[in-house]
């Protein structure tokens, strides 16, 4: 059995080793990486969109191209109106940032000295340093903030990319795959189509579940903040949705910024918003994670949480969110390439 595909196996090596020496590539140089980044983030719309093409394709009765013209669209549209309600808001409440960090000094005095803990030593010590610190934040900014505007430029010149190559992977994706499988031997392609179909149906599955978990996130936290009167509640909504596709520190990338906002209304209301934070976060993980996502990734949470370090430092954020689909694909296929060779 092994002489039998040991071309195959070898093949596989070397993919393997061409595979690890383009991430060292990405990992140190940036060009390649920002390339790698568009293609990436392109490559994964354009996948999460595939069965929104292909409904529309069946219930329209129109073909791959036209559909996936039409859901560029539509995302467009959504994206431009979202910007509409979202931008006049932080251009009208940027003037309070320096009102709302007054009131953080105010609430942080006030319980210091509720507590008698003004009268320590060390106390003022840490806030002479928590204050040095958020003025030298403030100043870098200040300093650095035309070379902040110039990246911001060429980020959006780069996402502005993102639709064009998006249409052309979901649009000819079929005929993408067929000619990726050109490459193999003709033998060989029955089993890359089976290992395929695998990783179609469990990634699929996770990508939905993850999508649907992030959407019922980021409903709660709105009705919260909105019941709350907290500000910025649509941007801070969107920002905990987006950031629970992260396993494990999703919820805490996500919930920080909902407290820090509400406690610069009120005391009363930073910690309401906190444990409304925690509820939400309870309810997802202990009753609608398993139910909608199961047990999809079937790794150990110390896998996971090693995978999330190497992919911060790999790829940031990005490479966070990307890291546990990417190694639900190698388990699949090592999985399938241990069914149908051994």
């Amino acid at each position: 059995m092994f002489k039998k595909y040991k071309g195959l196996i070898i093949k596989l090596i070397i993919f393997i080793i061409i595979a690890i020496s383009i991430v060292m590539i990405y990992a140190f140089v940036e060009p390649i990486r920002a390339v790698t980044n568009l293609l990436i983030i392109s490559i994964v719309i354009a996948y999460t969109l595939k069965p929104l093409r292909n409904y529309f394709c069946e219930k329209l009765h129109i073909s791959y191209k036209k559909s996936s013209l039409l859901i560029i669209l539509l995302l467009l549209l959504s994206f431009v109106g979202l910007i509409y309600c979202i931008v006049p808001t932080m251009l009208n409440e940027s003037g309070n940032f320096g009102v709302m960090l007054d009131s953080i000094e105010e609430y942080i005095l006030s319980l210091a000295a509720r507590f008698k803990l003004d009268r320590l030593p060390i106390f003022e010590t840490i806030y002479i340093q928590i204050g040095e610190k958020i003025n030298m934040i403030l100043s870098n900014t200040s300093t650095h903030l035309v070379d902040n505007l110039i990246d911001m430029g060429e980020n959006l010149v780069t996402l502005a990319i993102v639709p064009i190559t998006t249409y052309y992977f979901l649009a000819d994706s079929k005929l993408i795959y067929n000619k990726l499988l050109l490459v193999l031997p003709t033998d060989k392609r029955v089993i890359v189509k089976n290992i395929n179909k695998n990783i179609d149906k469990i990634l699929s599955r996770y990508i939905l579940s993850q999508l649907l978990l992030c959407l019922i996130i980021g409903v709660l936290s709105f009705i919260l903040l909105l019941i709350l009167r907290v500000k910025f509640p649509l941007v801070l909504s969107i920002i905990n949705a987006v950031a629970n596709i992260i396993p494990y520190f999703g919820p805490i990338i996500g919930g920080v910024p909902i407290i820090f906002i509400a406690l610069t209304g009120s005391v009363t209301k930073g910690i309401i918003a906190a444990i409304g934070v925690i509820l939400i976060q309870q309810v997802e993980g202990n009753f609608l994670a398993p139910k909608i996502t199961g047990d999809s990734t079937n790794m150990h949470p110390i896998i996971i949480i090693i995978l999330l370090v190497l992919g911060d430092k790999i790829g940031g954020v990005i490479g966070m969110v990307l890291i546990v689909p990417i190694a639900v694909i190698i388990k699949v296929i090592y999985d399938d390439i241990d069914y149908y060779l051994f």
